[in-house]
């Protein structure tokens, strides 16, 4: 048997490359008009590891998922086995379309010129990797239209929530800078652009929301709430909506330290770069926490929600 914690590892990894791929690079092409000047055209080191390593993950993640079906250990699957599964099964098919999709998205990242048009085309990929991981885990155990509803459901809440993280990722980055040379990235734009993110934040906060709790009901009824409390799948989806809300209120102490960075800039310099520092403390803090979020999310997906 192959250990306990290398599938759900190997699964986290996967959900962070590519919600956090999706997310970085359409949130630039989106949210990040009023800063493009700054950024570098080119794409981005780790961006391009994260790229490469994607494919390999995947390839992972359903090795290691077909010997803990087949309660083996990994190094005991024969080709016989893994093609069956592969070319049989709907999360065979998800996974050569993730797998292909990511491939293609690293190549065009890595070889596509001009870079802006390559990461456009690449976003546009990992946005398809993405609504093929609703084909595995609790969406793939419905059936039917309600499956496809299902499905289709929990692929827009991973590119909301995708884009959300990106926003929080590309923000930490663009405030740390900020406040380390002011020189290199004003932050009068940056503090703007955070400013003009607060009705599309709210937006993609308001879809996760509504396609969590449309997910919870399809997977055990809404109605069924406090029996799934009892049991460890209700434990970790309550930690995982406990640092959601957390998030949440990260998201509103950074807004307010925006607000007074954007009031104090040009004008009181010192009160600016305490407001930055503060800003981003609070950045960093909610991009671990999403990290969290991902983990337990993990773990979620592979427990029974009315087992004990």
């Amino acid at each position: 048997m192959t250990a306990d914690w290398l599938f759900p590892a190997l699964r986290f990894a996967q959900y962070a490359v590519l919600l956090g791929l999706f997310g970085s690079l359409a949130f630039r092409m989106v949210g990040l008009q009023g800063v493009t000047p700054f950024l570098r055209p080119a794409t981005g080191r780790v961006t391009m590891l994260a790229a490469l390593a994607a494919p390999c993950i995947t390839v992972a993640v359903m090795l290691v998922g077909i010997a803990r079906m087949m309660g083996q250990a990994l190094g005991d699957l024969d080709g016989a086995t893994i093609t069956a599964m592969v070319m049989t099964t709907d999360m065979g098919t998800a996974f050569l379309a993730r797998t292909a999709l990511a491939t293609a998205a690293a190549a065009v990242l890595a070889l596509g010129r001009p870079a802006r048009r390559s990461q456009i085309i690449a976003a546009w990929l990992y946005a398809l990797a993405l609504l093929t991981l609703a084909w595995n885990g609790h969406a793939a155990a419905s059936e039917g239209w309600p499956g496809l509803a299902h499905r289709l459901n929990d692929a827009t809440h991973l590119l909301a929530a995708a884009l959300w993280i990106g926003a929080i990722g590309w923000f930490s980055r663009l405030v740390w800078t900020a406040h380390r040379d002011p020189a290199r990235i004003p932050p009068e734009p940056l503090l703007d652009v955070l400013h003009r993110f607060a009705p599309l934040g709210l937006a993609l906060v308001a879809v996760v929301a509504l396609t969590g709790t449309i997910n919870a009901h399809f997977i055990f009824g809404i109605e069924n709430s406090l029996a799934v409390l009892q049991t460890s799948y209700g434990w970790l989806l309550a930690a995982k909506l406990a640092l959601v809300a957390l998030m949440l209120g990260c998201a509103a102490r950074h807004a307010r330290a925006a607000a007074q960075s954007a009031g104090a800039s040009g004008r009181e310099p010192a009160k600016s770069r305490a407001g930055l520092a503060q800003l981003r403390a609070s950045l960093v803090a909610e991009l671990l926490l999403a990290g969290g979020v991902l983990g337990l999310t993990a773990f979620a997906g592979l427990a029974a929600p009315m087992a004990g």
